[in-house]
């Protein structure tokens, strides 16, 4: 993420912060299923090697997720995402990653703990953990997919629109596994961040 758009993420958070309160409906404080979809981007932070020859560009995401808000402060998600982005690698010789769009496949489960303030907006954090499946294109076919389980943290802000079902959401994710595959192996972290909208379902 640019410094520019960071900036503006945080400044549309803090208008929404102070803008004028308004009376939210009770049944949005209760329990109910959420819907969300969204998009950004997918910035692996880690060298698949020691020298830090060769890693992955920044690339882009997107996907949505399914959740059961058990009350205004705890809710369970079921998350999944689709990412790619680009392998390079500054070495001499071929490289089994060099100019290759590896598709990611990330799929979850996390526990989201939120604080409702009366204006609408919420920010949260979550810890859970799923699973990511690496799959490179067609045109590598010596290269062979592979799942792995993966750790994931991550926090964000969402706002309620007044008199509404509908909100908007901004959050950033890292995620934390192994890669041991095309003669790498070196635990990785990898991030996603962006945003979207929900949709929620009153019980």
């Amino acid at each position: 993420m640019t410094r520019y758009s960071l900036l503006s993420c945080v400044g549309l958070v803090g208008l929404l912060a102070v803008a004028p309160v308004h009376a939210q409906e009770n049944d949005q404080d209760g329990s109910g299923l959420v819907l969300s979809v969204g998009g950004g981007g997918f910035s692996p932070l880690t060298e698949l090697d020691d020298p830090g020859d060769a890693d992955f560009k920044t690339g882009f995401r997107v996907g949505g997720g399914l959740a059961y808000q058990f009350n205004r402060y705890v809710a369970l998600r079921g998350n999944f995402n689709f990412a790619r982005s680009e392998g390079r690698d500054t070495r001499t010789g071929i490289s089994p990653i060099r100019g290759v769009k590896f598709d990611r496949f990330l799929y979850d489960a996390d526990l989201q703990l939120r604080y409702p303030f009366a204006s609408g907006v919420t920010p949260y954090v979550f810890v859970g953990g799923g699973a990511m499946t690496v799959n490179p294109p067609d045109s590598a076919p010596d290269q062979e997919s592979f799942t792995k389980g993966a750790g994931k943290v991550g926090a964000g802000f969402s706002y309620q629109i007044p008199r509404s079902n509908v909100g908007l959401y901004l959050e950033g994710a890292g995620w934390i596994y192994n890669w041991d595959r095309y003669g790498f192996d070196k635990r990785q972290f990898d991030t996603t961040w962006g945003g979207g909208i929900s949709y929620r379902f009153g019980l």
